[in-house]
């Protein structure tokens, strides 16, 4: 059974996608998939997505990337399973003063 995901990049990151604004796409994923291969099935139509976003050797999350699933911080890592109607937000850590 295939299952759709909303996906939302944030900017700054969403240069990685060509783009300057907030960009959402939609994907499908299987049952049981995690965050990881849903980040490498955006990463095969976007060419700079990967680099920007995550270690795909080490299997995380760049430092000055958060991502949310239903508005929950994931920092556990790539290894978070991703199911019907998620809600995944991708942004840059802010920081400033």
């Amino acid at each position: 059974m295939m299952n759709k995901v909303e996906v939302e990049v944030l900017p700054w990151l969403s240069r990685a996608l060509g783009k300057e604004n907030k960009v959402r796409l939609t994907e499908t994923v299987g049952e049981g998939e995690t965050l990881k291969t849903l980040l490498e099935k955006i990463a095969l139509s976007h060419e700079g997505f990967q680099a920007a976003i995550y270690d795909a050797e080490n299997s995380a999350l760049h430092e000055n990337v958060v991502v949310f699933i239903n508005n929950r911080s994931i920092r556990s890592g790539l290894q978070t399973k991703i199911k019907v109607g998620d809600r995944v937000v991708i942004t840059p850590l802010y920081s400033g003063g």
